[in-house]
């Protein structure tokens, strides 16, 4: 009863750690637009030439490419909640959850060691 009530658990929290429930989580959150205040601004305070910004002008930051990490890090999660899911069922079964889930893990980490 004990082994079915954690494995209840676990298979909850792999659920619950899901790489789309993960992604969700990391997604950037959408910029809206400032509407025009009334009155005197700094940017209207400006005196002689001012260069003009287009918005379609705007480069993304370099940064930014690392944001992709989201998978390789529910990969890690994932590998190492089964690690100890498998380390918790004991016996040939836990083994080879544990090692499926190590393997997991350790691809995750590669991909986002590159």
């Amino acid at each position: 009863m004990k082994n079915r009530l954690i494995s209840f658990v676990a298979a909850a929290t792999l659920a619950i750690t899901s790489p789309a429930a993960i992604a969700v989580a990391q997604a950037p959150v959408a910029t809206h637009a400032q509407k025009a205040v009334p009155g005197p601004t700094v940017a209207a305070s400006v005196v002689g030439i001012k260069r003009v910004e287009n918005a379609k002008a705007a480069v993304a930051p370099a940064a930014e490419a690392r944001l992709g990490a989201g998978k390789n890090v529910a990969l890690m999660v994932v590998g190492g909640a089964a690690l100890i899911i498998g380390a918790v069922i004991g016996g040939t079964a836990g083994v080879l959850i544990a090692v499926t889930g190590a393997a997991i893990g350790l691809y995750g980490l590669y991909n986002f060691v590159q």
